[in-house]
């Protein structure tokens, strides 16, 4: 093997695999729902990168540095690849949790978004750190603690092992967790009268345009196996398929007046369950010239931590789910 060989890409490597195979383990227990299986990953790889600079004799002054810039290249490095994998992986033929070749891609597709999240908070600790250290040496005139302490290595990977440590325990019983309510709404002006607009809506189809790219990788709406309209009783029962299975999501109206149809959850088997709990869809219309106003929202509550991630991935993708609704009434409304 050649010297010039870096052999530090063991360690890359090493660390990687051990933070997704945590992450797995994780998710096939309690708490898959919280930071432990999205945060604690990079302390994993920090501790990785840790023990080889032990190993190799590597622990001399300035040694967090390495460590912090070396977690950074393994996080980004691991969320862009499994990411890219999971993109443009093939859609199995027949999404069922029987299915070996489902039950991969679910799991390819779970590490793309662990991977995401390891690679966001690397890469800012690191950038954090830097600065960090930069404004201790300018006040040192170069020779601050930033630069030439051990000490200042030890007091800095404490401190950031704590505060992932901390991070990590976002979303578990007796911890804390933050607000989990959301709400998206999409608006679009149909050029038809309300009339025409409630008759449209009380049918669903599959839209007739493509979808956002965005969306591709989520289960898809495939069927709609039950419709009774928009009347006050009826049922609305849409079969979803994905990389990650099938189901079917259940709603019934709950209110209905001239201007508004409120559907709540009644049962949800859709693969999103796990991520997202759907609580109510309302569409809405109200007079705008000589056509109408039409506004689809979806009420949901977030089940995955951390929330400074999920809150905002679930809220557009809501928005854009939304869109395609709201739109899909559009056009079939105006042709």
């Amino acid at each position: 093997m050649s010297r010039t060989f870096p052999l530090h890409l063991f360690a890359h490597a090493a660390a990687a695999c051990l933070a997704l195979t945590y992450a797995w383990q994780i998710s096939q227990s309690d708490y898959l729902r919280t930071g432990l299986q999205f945060i604690t990953p990079l302390l994993i790889i920090m501790a990785v990168h840790l023990g080889w600079l032990a190993l190799t004799q590597g622990l001399h002054r300035g040694f967090a540095s390495i460590i912090y810039r070396r977690s950074a290249q393994t996080a980004v490095i691991m969320a862009i690849v499994v990411m890219t994998a999971s993109i443009t992986a093939p859609m199995p033929a027949r999404a069922g949790m029987d299915d070996v070749i489902g039950q991969v891609l679910t799991v390819l597709f779970c590490g793309a978004i662990i991977a995401a999240i390891v690679g966001v908070v690397g890469f800012f600790i690191y950038v954090i750190v830097r600065l960090f250290k930069w404004g201790i040496s300018s006040l040192g005139g170069g020779k601050g603690p930033g630069n030439n302490s051990r000490l200042f290595d030890v007091g800095s990977l404490v401190a950031t092992g704590l505060f992932l440590g901390l991070a990590s325990l976002e979303g578990l019983p007796n911890s804390y967790a933050f607000a989990t309510g959301g709400q998206a709404t999409a608006s679009y002006s149909i050029d038809a009268d309300i009339a025409e607009t409630w008759q449209t809506m009380e049918t669903a189809t599959s839209p007739a345009f493509p979808l956002p790219g965005v969306l591709m990788p989520f289960p898809q709406p495939v069927e709609v196996s039950v419709d009774e309209g928009t009347a006050l009783g009826a049922t609305r029962k849409v079969r979803f398929q994905g990389r990650e299975g099938a189901g079917y999501l259940t709603l019934r109206v709950v209110e209905r007046t001239d201007r508004r149809a409120v559907f709540d959850v009644v049962s949800d088997t859709t693969p999103y369950a796990g991520w997202i709990a759907y609580q109510r869809l309302t569409y809405e219309v109200r007079p705008e010239g000589s056509g109408t106003r039409l506004d689809v929202t979806l009420s949901y509550d977030r089940r995955l931590s951390p929330s400074w991630f999920f809150t905002p991935m679930m809220k557009g993708a809501a928005y854009l789910a939304m869109d395609v609704l709201a739109r899909d009434v559009k056009t079939r409304a105006e042709s």
